[in-house]
């Protein structure tokens, strides 16, 4: 055997056990993260939660009730998912809906909404995405209040033809993120709509016992 051929056989020999170890070191990253990512983004959701809702009430376990919701393509609602009810001592309920825009700039956008009774949002918060760093990441309210003008909307305010971004359009885009934004208010219009559709099973079935970070 030549020394040209041993030499290719050590280098693809060095390279294979490479990526063997960089391989395993990612596959052990992961195993040692996932949880802790996964805390990370249920206490995210627990905030979001919290932060949706009036000023005067919040998430204990004496208050909230678990709503099942039926798995719907538009919102991005799964089989199994479930809001969260949340009903005063006085005043209409909210409920806490959790619905997806598929359609982000860099693809999913969750989002949690507050809906009263009457249809009012009293809160939208994003809770996970790859929004681009500096632009489309101003959904977040920690580097915008861009997404407080949702707060008091329904689906008639604005009107339906003016649930959108731009010049025709009731809500302003986020600079240099047209995308992002459109895909948000999509999102949200898509989310009013569900809630209005299925309005006295999400409001008036008995559902089940929550509290402030279930999931």
């Amino acid at each position: 055997m030549s020394e040209a051929l041993r030499a290719i056989q050590r280098n693809a020999l060095g390279l294979a056990l490479f990526a063997a170890l960089t391989a395993g070191a990612i596959g052990v990253t992961q195993i040692l993260t996932a949880e802790r990512i996964e805390q990370q983004r249920e206490l995210a959701t627990a905030r979001a939660r919290a932060a949706v809702l009036p000023e005067a009430m919040s998430l204990d376990a004496g208050n909230t009730q678990k709503v099942p919701l039926p798995a719907n393509e538009a919102t991005g609602i799964r089989e199994g998912a479930e809001a969260i009810r949340v009903t005063p001592g006085t005043g209409d309920a909210v409920l806490i809906l959790p619905v997806t825009a598929p359609d982000g700039y860099s693809g999913r956008i969750e989002l949690i909404l507050g809906i009263r009774e009457d249809g009012t949002l009293t809160g939208v918060r994003a809770t996970e995405h790859q929004e681009t760093p500096g632009l489309g990441d101003a959904i977040e309210v920690a580097k915008s209040d861009w997404i407080l003008d949702f707060n008091g909307r329904s689906l008639d305010n604005p009107p339906p033809g003016q649930w959108q971004v731009g010049q025709k359009g009731a809500f302003d885009a986020l600079s240099g993120a047209t995308i992002t934004s459109r895909a948000v208010v999509e999102a949200v219009r898509r989310g009013l709509a569900f809630t209005a559709a299925h309005h006295d099973h999400l409001f008036r079935s008995a559902g089940g016992q929550a509290g402030a970070g279930t999931p």
